[in-house]
């Protein structure tokens, strides 16, 4: 071989040897960025991404951040074909004194991750690519930063093992029942964190807050939790998305300011609350029996006397009892439930709420001009995310309506206004309010209505609440050994205070469902209760005992027009 030849080959070897060993040395020598807050908290990113942040010279989190492929754990969300296992390249570039980005490469995705760090907020903004050439990444996970708080933290943190979420799928996530707010909080004696998603739009993502240790006698009791964040958001092949998370490190633990970053999340998400709230207390009352009512003189299973709507004696009864009641205590209305009677294909209460009994029918514009005269409002209950088709030749079976498919929106509101029209101002929400496609019916539906007509999903995510009302049942519980006697909100009274923090001029309204025990004689009444939370009291005409109480009560807190004296 000619010696230029052999000096070329031997150059060559050395250059690929050199650029290994520098690419080697590159992955041992760790360049550091920090941050240090005014407030004295010390965040560092490597290129491992967020690895350290210690507030108060102790190191409350460690560990890195990076993205993973989260179809393995949520049901029917994909077949984790995109590989992210394994890390083949790290690095870290200092942008300027407040900013820096991370690469990293593993198997099929990059992903560079800019940190933006602000007062005490960082901002994680995570543009990923996936390189797979036919397979999508459906679900994206980012993990990797371990929290040592000084004692078993509290606060908004959602928790469960992996299992659950691979039996029930992403419907867990937020907007959702299981993750009805979507920002999270967690607090110990001396430090609190904040989490937002940001800049996603009405997309479903879940914040979860892992155990240190599963072991049954550690869980709960033990100080170090995992934070993992996962956007539902498909990542085709071949392209790229950009997902964004904020986290606030504070000394000060107060929940308000910790949930500050998603509640301007939030109402840049889905903004103001777009119905005009009356907080006055509304009455209800239950029409239908059962199918053992019915007979030859009850043909659709009424209760009797002035609940019998097929009658014009009933509804004129009906008025008699109601109308007086609202006007001298100064309610708004009333909701009625089952006001078609006792369905004897069941699927109750029926998602065709606006059909009615020929009987009933013939009597509801007198029903509904009663009302129209004295000012008062009459509403009805619906179920607005199902259909009934049939099971046998006796029996219905209830189905999910589709809220992207145009012909099933039409056909729901055709049901709405024909309620409209027939004078109904107030509609219960039946099985609805705590789902992904609940908020988005709820956005068409509240855009066809406008805000005059009042709504109350029976369930509630943070999401629905600029569109609908909520409704929530309570519980009185006698006192117990370690436990005082109270009131329970069966929606949380902590989750209302956040749903009313995001969205100051929702409404909530609730009716005492059962008294476990007995109320002392000088216990607070439930419609105190009530409006010091900010709740409207929801008062059935079996319960019309009470409205000498709330009829005193409601002007020290909502006046003559509905409206909160005091937020």
């Amino acid at each position: 071989m000619p010696k230029w030849k052999t000096f070329t080959l031997l150059s060559l070897l050395l250059t690929v040897a050199g650029f290994a060993r520098a690419a080697e040395l590159n992955a041992d020598r760790q360049e550091t960025f920090s941050y240090r807050t005014p407030q004295g908290v010390v965040f560092e990113v490597t290129g491992d991404g967020l690895s350290s942040i210690r507030v108060g010279g102790r190191q409350l989190a460690h560990g890195g951040w990076s993205v993973f492929n989260a179809e393995p754990w949520f049901k029917d969300a994909g077949s984790g074909t995109v590989d992210t296992k394994q890390l083949s390249e790290k690095s870290i570039t200092i942008v300027d004194e407040k900013t820096a980005n991370v690469f990293h490469r593993k198997g099929d995705v990059e992903c560079i991750t800019r940190y933006t760090f602000d007062d005490e907020d960082v901002l994680i903004s995570a543009r990923v690519e996936n390189r797979h050439e036919e397979e999508a990444l459906n679900v994206a996970g980012f993990s990797g930063l371990t929290f040592d708080f000084d004692r078993p933290p509290d606060g908004h943190m959602m928790v469960q093992h992996i299992s659950y979420f691979q039996a029930h799928g992403v419907g867990l996530c937020h907007p959702g029942h299981w993750s009805k707010i979507g920002g999270s909080y967690a607090v110990d004696d001396s430090v609190g964190v904040g989490v937002s998603p940001w800049k996603t739009g009405l997309m479903r993502t879940l914040i979860l807050w892992d155990y240190g240790s599963w072991a049954q006698d550690q869980r709960e009791n033990s100080p170090q939790r995992r934070l993992i964040y996962f956007a539902v958001a498909p990542v085709p092949p071949r392209g790229a998305r950009t997902f964004d998370l904020k986290l606030r490190i504070s000394k000060t633990r107060d929940w308000q300011h910790l949930l500050e970053p998603y509640r301007e999340h939030f109402r840049r998400t889905f903004g103001r609350v777009r119905y005009k709230a009356d907080n006055r207390w509304i009455a209800s009352d239950y029409m239908n029996h059962s199918q053992q009512a019915v007979s030859d003189t009850n043909p659709y299973g009424f209760h009797g006397g002035f609940r019998r709507i097929d009658q014009p004696e009933g509804v004129a009864e009906f008025c008699g009892e109601l109308i007086p009641a609202l006007q001298d205590h100064a309610g708004q209305g009333v909701i009625l439930w089952g006001q078609g009677g006792d369905d004897p294909r069941g699927a109750m209460y029926r998602p065709d709420f606006d059909v009615l009994p020929p009987e009933v029918e013939a009597n509801w514009a007198t029903l509904a001009k009663k009302f129209d005269q004295t000012r008062l409002k009459l509403g009805v209950c619906t179920r607005p995310r199902h259909l009934a088709v049939r099971d046998d030749w006796r029996r219905d079976r209830i189905i999910d309506i589709n809220p992207d498919d145009p012909g099933h929106r039409a056909m729901l509101w055709q049901r709405f206004e024909n309620m409209i029209d027939k004078g109904c101002t107030l509609f219960y929400l039946d099985s609805f309010g705590s789902s992904f496609e609940d908020v988005k019916l709820m956005q068409f539906l509240r855009e066809k209505m406008g805000p005059d007509i009042l709504t109350f999903a029976e369930h509630q995510c943070d999401a629905i609440l600029p569109y609908s009302g909520g409704y929530s049942e309570t519980t009185f519980t006698a006192a117990k050994p370690g436990q005082p006697a109270g009131y329970r909100l069966w929606s949380g009274v902590r989750d209302w205070e956040i749903y009313r923090y995001l969205t100051p001029q929702s409404q909530m309204i609730s009716r005492l469902y059962q008294i476990e025990g007995e109320i002392p004689k000088d216990f607070e009444a439930v419609e105190g209760f009530f409006f010091r939370n900010h709740i409207t009291p929801l008062v059935p005409v079996s319960g019309f005992r009470r409205l000498g109480q709330c009829g005193k009560l409601q002007p020290s807190f909502v006046d003559q027009h509905g409206q909160w004296l005091r937020q």
